[in-house]
């Protein structure tokens, strides 16, 4: 199954790599100079986990995105191609026999995106993406705590969202992404074996990535 998610996710990066290519051959044949898009964005992100363990209840956690995006266009109607380079702090939290913990995953993703333009101040925008984790940590009042090395590095899944440009140059905008890697990862028991402070076994969940995206940017 994890094969075919993998498959999927590659197959769909080629396709949306190939119409990119294909709408700058296009302008080229045409004598026209490819125009490419050049953006900027920050904003606020409200994630939580999907999938379940029994007897842990996780709760949301806030964090902050920025981005920047290369956009190759030919017109301002119709479909175009986008990519991006993601930072994202997102995660969850927990109690913790009544002390509140912050776990904060820091993420680097690159979406690949088609967009369908809706007139001049509405773009409509789906595709995949891959991520890498920086690093993880638990937050509380007493102590912070690394939890890098009990998750698994590589995360991907799919987005979806839509951008408003009220104004020249101006974007604001929504994103939902679903993650479809698992968070945690399955490790051999031995001496070098990870610490957990956390209050469940890693090994034996399917958490994984949910986050809700709200930004605004400017682009050149």
């Amino acid at each position: 199954m994890k094969k075919a998610l993998y498959l999927t996710a590659m197959v769909a990066w080629f396709g949306l790599a190939t119409n990119a290519q294909t709408t700058i051959s296009e302008q080229l044949v045409k004598g026209a100079k490819p125009k490419t898009q050049l953006g900027l964005k920050v904003g606020y992100n409200w994630s939580y986990l999907t999938g379940s363990e029994d007897g842990f209840k996780p709760g949301n956690q806030t964090g902050f995105m920025a981005a920047i995006f290369l956009s190759p266009t030919k017109k301002k109607t119709g479909m175009g191609y986008r990519t991006e380079i993601v930072f994202s702090r997102q995660g969850y939290s927990f109690d913790d026999g009544g002390k509140n913990t912050d776990v904060l995953n820091d993420y680097v993703y690159m979406p690949h995106l088609t967009t369908f333009n809706i007139g001049k101040v509405v773009q409509l925008q789906a595709g995949g993406q891959v991520g890498y984790l920086l690093k993880s940590r638990g937050e509380s009042a007493q102590k912070d705590t690394t939890l890098t090395g009990l998750m698994n590095r590589f995360d991907y899944g799919f987005v979806g969202g839509l951008e408003v440009y009220p104004f020249k140059g101006i974007i604001v905008g929504g994103r939902y992404n679903l993650g479809l890697g698992k968070l945690y990862k399955r490790y051999e028991s031995t001496s070098t074996t990870p610490y957990n402070p956390l209050p469940f076994n890693p090994q034996t969940t399917d958490f994984k990535n949910g986050l809700f995206q709200l930004f605004v940017g400017y682009r050149f």
